[in-house]
């Protein structure tokens, strides 16, 4: 059995002190008997030898000691700050099951339903849950940021249409409060880019949301320009130097209350603002984030007046194509899309939903109900898996967190469980599945059938980071994945891509009224826009 470094340097030192002792007992025994000279010096000099060595020795112990103590401080924070992830991850799931199902009917009775005061009920409803989905976020956000664990995922985008997000999610807000949304864009600013179009998004809709809590009346200026680069990126790519602002006309920030501006959980201005929802975390998040991409937020504000909010992004241009007018493009984008249509129907498709919450079933049931797939639910993995033994879909949708088979090891075992560590899992559920059947042939043919859907698309159904789960779902065998709560464009988007081709049938528009599926109010505002700029 060997001997521990910090056991060796305690023996070392120990035998230090030992010869030390003896050193010092020798020498002087040569001096009271009057050996030779030699004799004094040499064991003189033995002394001198073994005090440093010892000395060495006992700071090397010294020092190890603080090391293996910061170390194991070290390690017992990260292992908190994982708990603390952990935690909140688990209270977003759980949070974002029941918003799911609230955004879900919510969107249901949007789509059915014409009745005026209905309608203003439903909206206020989606309003106070998008609110309440925010602040979810951004804890998840700021513990993640606290452990370090903040990262960020490059990637190809279109910056009209992160741009028009952008705008659809702030409008409805501005519109309630008779706040007037402007959106100034660049016509020649290059529209496919590749960069973190999610951080960026989450940094300018925070910026955004701040902007319509604090203005009263007026305006809300976002400004998107750009500024071309000499230099290449390191991949040999054009950059553009990405100007974003936004400027509005609300109470406007006091000097001194600028550096608190970033301070977590801080509101500037309490007495003012206390009936302003909100964490205090948006900007705190803000800059964290721009602080990741090697940019700063910067701030000016005239307390009384307004405030302008600003930060420039390098990021890589992928095609030079410009994205054009941006405002004609939106509004009339907007008046095309105002009532609600099913782009397809599917009759002949057949998919499977696996969730745990009974109520995500019954969402997803509701927002596919007129396109005529066939759509088989289960509650747990285990039945989800029966029924892939039983049938072949054309898409699977599995639910990542759930009770006892998660949705990654569903996954693993319906592509034929490669993965070494969800082995054992695999048998367990394969002998539970097989119950009775114990004959080889039985297995063999029951082993053909659980791989019927080894090639069909698995869509990851999660309610945690869009980041995580970007960089993740590919590795875990999933083909796509869809964020909580689910959105029906997105949904409809997965469809149209993985389901095959010669199932979708499209539907022809007809003129015949329909239940609205936008707010009046943006439309209004569109034709509003499209009015005043035909007259220019």
């Amino acid at each position: 059995m060997g001997i521990s470094g910090n056991n060796k340097n305690r023996i070392l030192f120990v035998s230090c002190i030992v010869l030390m002792l003896l050193s010092l007992l020798m020498g002087a025994v040569s001096i009271l008997y009057f050996w030779p000279m030699i004799y004094p010096l040499l064991f003189t000099f033995s002394f001198a030898l073994f005090l440093v060595f010892g000395v060495y020795i006992y700071v090397s112990v010294r020092r190890q000691s603080v090391y293996e103590k910061l170390r194991h401080e070290k390690e017992e924070v990260e292992r908190e700050a994982e708990r603390k992830i952990e935690y909140f991850a688990n209270m977003s799931h759980e949070i974002r099951t029941p918003i799911n199902a609230i955004m879900g009917y919510n969107e249901l009775i949007l789509r059915e339903y014409n009745d005026p005061a209905l309608r203003q009920y439903a909206n206020n409803i989606r309003s106070a849950a998008n609110s309440l989905l925010a602040i979810v976020n951004d804890s998840l956000d700021y513990s993640r940021i606290e452990a370090g664990k903040m990262k960020l995922f490059p990637a190809e985008y279109d910056l009209g249409i992160m741009i028009e997000e952008l705008v659809n999610m702030t409008r409805p807000r501005a519109l309630t409060k008779g706040l007037e949304l402007k959106c100034y864009v660049n016509e020649n600013i290059p529209r496919v880019l590749y960069g973190d179009s999610d951080r960026i998004k989450q940094c300018v809709i925070n910026i955004l949301t701040n902007a319509v809590k604090y203005t009263v009346e007026g305006e809300i200026v976002l400004a998107v320009d750009f500024e071309k680069l000499l230099d290449e990126s390191e991949n040999g790519k054009e950059e553009i130097l990405l100007k974003i602002a936004v400027r509005d006309t609300g109470i406007g920030i006091k000097e001194d209350n600028l550096m608190t501006l970033y301070k977590p959980f801080e509101r500037i201005d309490e007495e003012k603002i206390k009936s302003v929802e909100g964490t205090g975390l948006g900007i705190t998040i803000v800059k964290k984030i721009l602080d990741l991409m090697g940019s700063k937020l910067e701030v000016e504000s005239v307390y009384g007046e307004g405030s302008n909010f600003h930060f420039t992004i390098k990021q890589e241009v992928l095609s030079s194509d410009p994205i054009g007018d941006f405002e004609q493009l939106y509004t009339e984008k907007i008046v095309a899309q105002y009532a609600y249509r099913n782009r397809f129907i599917a009759p002949g498709v057949r998919i499977l939903v696996v969730d745990d919450a009974e109520m995500n079933l019954s969402v997803m049931e509701g927002l596919l109900k007129n396109t005529r797939i066939h759509i088989d639910s289960a509650l747990s993995a285990q039945t989800g898996l029966e029924l892939a033994e039983k049938n072949k879909y054309d898409l699977i949708f599995i639910d990542l967190r759930m009770p006892g088979i998660n949705g990654v090891q569903m996954c693993d075992i319906l592509k034929g469980g490669n993965k070494a560590e969800d082995k054992k899992k695999t048998r367990e559920v394969r002998n539970l599945i097989k119950d009775s059947k114990d004959t080889k042939s039985e297995n063999d043919a029951n082993e053909d059938s659980r791989l019927k859907n080894a090639d069909t698309p698995c869509i990851a159904l999660t309610a945690g980071a869009l980041q995580e789960v970007n960089a993740d779902y590919i590795k875990q065998g999933f083909a796509d994945y869809l964020l909580k709560p689910i959105a029906y464009k997105e949904l409809e988007m997965i469809l149209m891509h993985y389901l095959p081709a010669d199932k979708l049938l499209n539907v022809e528009e007809k003129n015949e009224d329909k239940p609205l599926f936008m707010t009046e109010g943006k439309l209004i505002e569109a034709m509003e826009v499209l009015e005043r700029r035909s007259r220019t």
